[in-house]
């Protein structure tokens, strides 16, 4: 007995050291971007370039784009040092040979300082005296990125500083107590990008890497030294299925509601030409309440697709008219998205393969008379931790 109690404590240690691992966290690889962090790149998932919005009294735009600068880390920042910074407003192509699967941008300027913020819109309408003078974004809906570039040559500099959110505001509504007024307001906070030289001084130069097709210069993230860490291809998030009529199952009914995923990629040639990116995504409805592991009605798997360029946003049940509410027989449910892949198209000059991906899962729910709008809801969504090397082409740089 004595020889086996040795033996067996004898085993305690190794067990004891190999508990940690057993819960230890996916550690993010070295070059990915960690979005808990100012960057020296910027992305907005969603603007919304419509007339502005009626709100207790006062007229409100319906994107508020609001940007902060700190001083980078390991860095010492003069007061009221100035941060300039490049933007592009990037707006989805539409996939009409007449239109040349172009993804239309507009690029701009803002100059803010350290410690400062500000705001503007994305209809181009200051939000006021103090609001930088901006263009309007070239489409209804889209995305916004912007980097800090050196304000003597405007060459991309690393200048990890940008801390940055966005406001949305849901439409006037048509009917019930509150028409004429907008009920519906959501934040989101955006995407940030640090530079990949972790040892380079701040201020450094950001390399530009030439286009294979047309030699212009673009942005690297890649997590190679002198460019721009890498961000995902793949994506998990929260979703509410759509339920625009009243009955059915599950019981007791809820709000009408419509749930829309906000997608895009960086891997954007703007103004030129590009490949449709096509994205798988597998839905789960709910677990059961009581958690069965041979219950085949919950955890059920709705496999389908959507394919956009450079942005969209698509309902659930337009993506699939399976994803309700009354057909999942659950409120509430997962999606996973991707790995996001660019396929070549009718010789259009773009790449293929493995790209990026970012984003939101907004919800809306009110009355069909309002289009569901009266309240509404955003997700940022998670990835995978693995990176896509990809460019964006800002044409004309």
């Amino acid at each position: 007995m004595r020889g086996k109690m040795r033996w067996a404590l004898a085993l305690v240690p190794a067990f004891v050291l190999a508990l940690p691992a057993i819960g230890q966290a996916q550690v993010r690889p070295v070059g990915l971007a960690d979005s808990e962090e100012p960057g020296s790149v910027i992305v907005y998932p969603k603007f919304v370039n419509r007339p502005a919005v009626s709100v207790d009294g006062a007229v409100l735009p319906r994107t508020e784009i609001e940007i902060g600068a700190v001083c980078p880390a390991n860095t010492t920042c003069a007061e009221h040092q100035s941060v300039k910074v490049r933007f592009h407003w990037v707006c989805p192509g539409t996939q009409d040979v007449t239109t040349k699967f172009v993804c239309p941008e507009t690029d701009f300027d803002v100059v803010l300082s350290i410690n400062g913020k500000l705001a503007f819109s994305a209809d181009g309408t200051p939000i006021n005296s103090n609001s930088p003078t901006v263009p309007n974004a070239n489409c209804p809906n889209g995305y916004l990125i912007g980097w800090v570039i050196n304000p003597a040559n405007d060459q991309p500099i690393k200048f990890d500083a940008l801390v940055v959110d966005a406001v949305l505001r849901g439409p006037n509504l048509d009917a019930g107590p509150s028409a004429g007024l907008s009920t519906a307001v959501e934040s989101y906070k955006a995407i940030t990008i640090q530079a990949a030289d972790t040892g380079a001084p701040t201020g450094a130069p950001i390399a530009t890497v030439p286009d294979p097709f047309l030699g212009i210069p673009t942005l690297a993230f890649d997590g190679v030294p002198g460019h721009y860490m890498d961000i995902a291809g793949r994506l998990f998030g929260d979703v509410k299925f759509d339920r625009t009529t009243a009955g059915g199952t599950p019981t007791p009914s809820n709000a009408l509601s419509q749930t829309f995923l906000v997608l895009l990629t960086l891997d954007v040639r703007s103004n030129l030409p590009n490949n449709p990116t096509f994205v798988p995504l597998d839905f789960f409805n709910e677990s059961l309440n009581t958690v069965s592991g041979t219950n085949p009605n919950f955890e059920r798997l709705t496999s389908t697709s959507t394919e956009f360029l450079c942005w969209t946003q698509v309902a659930l049940s337009d993506i699939n008219s399976n994803l309700t509410q009354q057909n999942q027989g659950t409120r509430k449910g997962g999606v996973i998205a991707g790995p996001a892949e660019k396929i070549p198209f009718a010789g259009i000059q773009d790449g293929a393969g493995r790209v990026t991906l970012i984003g939101l899962v907004q919800t809306f729910e009110g009355t069909a008379a309002n289009g569901f709008m009266e309240r509404s809801y955003i997700y940022n969504m998670f990835d995978d931790s693995v990176p896509v090397p990809t460019a964006f082409v800002p044409f004309p740089f």
